[in-house]
């Protein structure tokens, strides 16, 4: 927590000097009382002290002092507010090795399920596009603010073909170039989520296109698939594995993360948290009503307090 006016906060200060007042009153008073010669007298008279029970509505409403400097310096806190506006564009690969059964039921109906439950959890203000690729790349939905679409567009991914992770990039990087700025010319943030369970074996270099989502910031986050190790494909031939260097790589280069799922349950947490991290961003966020309101509340618990124990305010 940071706060504006940092020297406002000097006034704390004033509350030891209020507690130091307290405490001496609170000497004055019981050398008073001792005054009275007779104790025993003056216990039959008074009674039973209100003991350390006399002490919490002065302790509160010191708490709300607190609470009322500290709000005007002007706290500042990191937050997670809601994007106004974001571009997203998922990227498939649908090559014939994504039929495997490694992933339960199959690599495909693990990844159709992860980009359901992300574009589900997306609010609307965001668009969404769907690029898949095998032996080329496809527009199955452009960006576009129509979720449905988008679902209805990841029922229609089906594999076959090899794997051109490069043209499925630069594909999402065209679509997310149509719209740069928003009505009033601020740049929208955009992000690409690429997922691959193979290697690179036909179509533009990989990294030519990650240069190229460098040059023009846009983040690359990387999502590998299936088992890493070698296993037997549908057709009964070796399916090779996920490139984790260069799927690593891309994400390293756009400053994106790289992430491995080897299980669907692992996929659908994948998914989960970076819709999260698209939907929403951390940013400094003025606090100061918040510190306001806790004043408050503390002054009336105080003189609550205050009047229905001792008939008056602290």
């Amino acid at each position: 927590m940071s706060f504006q006016w940092p020297l406002c906060l000097l006034s704390l200060v004033l509350i030891p000097l209020l507690i130091w007042l307290y405490l001496a009153a609170q000497k004055r008073r019981r050398a008073y009382a001792v005054r009275f010669t007779n104790l025993s007298l003056l216990h039959s008279i008074v009674g039973k002290g209100p003991g350390l029970r006399r002490h919490i509505p002065p302790l509160i409403f010191v708490l709300a002092l607190s609470a009322f400097v500290l709000s005007l310096a002007r706290p500042m806190a990191v937050v997670a507010v809601a994007r106004d506006r974001a571009n997203v564009m998922l990227v498939f690969d649908v090559s014939g090795s994504m039929n495997s059964p490694d992933m339960a039921p199959s690599r495909i109906m693990a990844a159709r399920q992860a980009a359901h439950a992300f574009v589900s959890a997306l609010p609307d203000n965001i668009q969404i596009g769907l690029i898949s690729f095998n032996n080329a790349a496809s527009v199955r939905a452009p960006l576009t603010l129509d979720h449905q679409l988008v679902q209805r567009s990841i029922d229609t991914l089906v594999p076959g073909g090899g794997t051109a992770i490069g043209d499925g990039l630069n594909a999402a990087l065209d679509q997310l170039q149509q719209f740069p700025r928003d009505d009033k010319g601020t740049p929208i943030p955009s992000t690409i989520v690429l997922l691959s369970d193979g290697a690179n074996n036909m179509g533009i270099d990989p990294h030519i296109a990650a240069l190229k989502a460098r040059q023009i910031r846009i983040k690359v986050n990387t999502v590998g698939i299936g088992q890493r190790s070698t296993l037997p494909g549908p057709d009964g031939k070796a399916s090779g594995g996920v490139d984790e260097g260069a799927l690593k790589e891309i994400a390293s280069q756009t400053g994106g993360r790289y992430f491995y799922a080897g299980a669907t349950r692992t996929l659908l947490s994948i998914y989960a948290d970076l819709s999260k991290q698209i939907s929403w961003i951390k940013e400094p966020t003025e606090i100061t009503a918040i510190f306001c309101a806790v004043g408050v509340l503390f002054f009336l618990l105080a003189g609550f307090l205050s009047l229905h124990w001792f008939q008056r305010f602290p």
